[in-house]
């Protein structure tokens, strides 16, 4: 109800004397709380919002009750449609692509001829002596221009702090990406376009800031871009409706004709479009970009970075200076007897015994671990900041939890499979290359084959000694619970 009460404050404060309100905030708004919060979706919600519409009319003007109750129901219907389209499904990542925008506007397009077919409908008696098609554009274009204005960008909002699982997209973190991608030309140059709206007036002045829109929209991500037109739209309209902004000869919105009103409103849709439908398209690029970028570093199967993407960034990690004071660490883990599983049990069986294997190896890693597949049934694994003893026990704990492993297959009983890892420190082998390292660990490895599989062979370090499950390493593995990594 307090929602529905201000929202409709808001648009009344916009309404010139015997005229319609310039903008109506309160149907977006209250459907953007239907959609964002489905417990909200019941009738004692539906009656408080109602309740709000009519009691902000009668307390802001001086509407009569059969009025205002009249109006409260256009606008719950309208809300109501909008609502039953949206609310299927939505989230943030839903409308980064111009075809998700698109519907949307066709949402508010839906909800804005609901509103326009009832208030027809009851316009002989609540505006007596105005032309339909004067009514039924002048409100259309208006509740499109509402709706469009406030839905997408508190839309775009993420989710809750309490049902946010992703940290990437907490509120706090949310702010520090908006503050550092703060670029101050784009926004100078709007202050620029709506300082001239103010000194220049004339019937454009709905589009000037357009261009400096477009500046946004290709400079700033989509969420800010759609903040910054919403914010540059009510400074229009709020301009123009109180008589800050001239509009050529007629100096006030209340001498504006039905027609130009019209007008006024689709210069102010296109204002509010044109940059969100850009910030889209290049939204959605930058994700099909991501995504290229992550077919490309990571393999297929397992998800585990490709041979190229782990070389490159073990790289980067050597090449650090100055390097951890406990060294670094390169794992060389291979599947025993994968070939005889492949002939035994079929491809599909390896596969799933790849799958298996890598989800388990990400799940117990730490988040600044690199894990690759070098080819095969072989993978690597480049541990940073670690010590030779951490190094030995990671792996043993690496080897243990694969032991314990079953691969469920499509016939018979699930199979089990083991590893056999080769560990090289960098202590070990001084300034040697990312080449030489994975040589030294192919070796280890190797060794580890020859002493009987499933086990774990340091290279230059002491004998390897098996460590007992029950056993906690001196640098304990995180949780299951902990971010992965790549």
């Amino acid at each position: 109800m307090a929602a529905a009460f201000f929202a409709s404050a808001l648009g009344l404060w916009t309404q010139p004397a015997g005229s319609l309100s310039i903008l109506w905030p309160a149907s977006a708004l209250l459907t953007v709380l239907l959609t964002r919060h489905p417990s909200l979706a019941h009738p004692l919600s539906w009656a408080g919002a109602f309740c709000g519409l009519v009691l902000a009319s009668l307390l802001r003007t001086s509407m009569s009750w059969p009025a205002a109750l009249s109006y409260g129901v256009i606008d719950l219907l309208g809300v109501f449609v909008a609502w039953s389209i949206l609310s299927s499904h939505w989230s943030p990542a839903h409308l980064r692509s111009p075809q998700a925008i698109g519907r949307l506007l066709l949402a508010c397009a839906a909800a804005a001829a609901t509103h326009t077919a009832i208030a027809l409908a009851l316009s002989p008696w609540l505006r007596p002596g105005i032309p339909w098609s004067t009514i039924a554009l002048n409100w259309f274009i208006g509740q499109l221009l509402s709706y469009s204005a406030f839905l997408p960008p508190i839309m775009l909002l993420p989710r809750p702090l309490t049902r946010c699982r992703d940290h990437r997209q907490s509120w706090a973190s949310l702010l520090r990406r908006m503050a550092k991608e703060t670029r101050l030309l784009p926004i100078a140059t709007l202050a620029v376009s709506l300082s001239l709206c103010f000194l220049l007036g004339g019937p454009g002045v709905a589009v000037f800031p357009i261009p400096a829109l477009m500046y946004c929209a290709l400079t700033y991500r989509q969420l800010t871009t759609a903040w910054i037109t919403l914010l540059t739209a009510l400074t229009v309209l709020l301009g123009i409706s109180h008589g800050w902004l001239s509009l050529g000869e007629v100096q006030h919105l209340a001498g504006l004709q039905a027609w130009d009103m019209v007008s006024l409103r689709l210069g102010v849709l296109l204002l509010v479009t044109s940059p969100l439908l850009v910030s889209s398209i290049l939204a959605a690029r930058g994700d099909l970009i991501t995504a290229l970028n992550l077919a490309l570093d990571h393999d297929a199967l397992t998800h585990a970075l490709s041979r190229p993407a782990f070389l490159r960034r073990a790289a980067e990690h050597l090449g650090r200076s100055p390097a951890p004071p406990q060294g670094n660490a390169l794992l060389m883990l291979d599947l025993d007897h994968f070939k005889l599983l492949n002939d035994q049990y079929g491809h599909a069986a390896g596969d799933q015994a790849l799958k298996a294997f890598a989800q388990t190896i990400r799940t117990l890693v730490r988040p600044h671990d690199l894990f690759g597949r070098l080819g095969g049934e072989e993978f690597a694994m480049f541990l940073p900041g670690t010590s030779e003893r951490d190094s030995h026990d990671i792996a043993e704990r690496l080897r243990l939890s694969v032991e314990a492993l079953t691969v469920p297959l499509d016939s018979g009983p699930p199979a089990r499979i083991s590893v056999s890892i080769g560990v090289v420190h960098d202590t070990h082998a001084p300034h040697a290359s990312l080449s030489l390292l994975l040589a030294y660990a192919d070796q280890a490895m190797y060794q580890a084959k020859r002493d009987g599989r499933n086990r774990v062979h340091m290279h230059g370090g002491p004998a390897a000694r098996p460590l007992d499950a029950t056993e906690e390493p001196t640098c304990p593995l995180p949780s299951n619970n902990a971010p992965k990594a790549p």
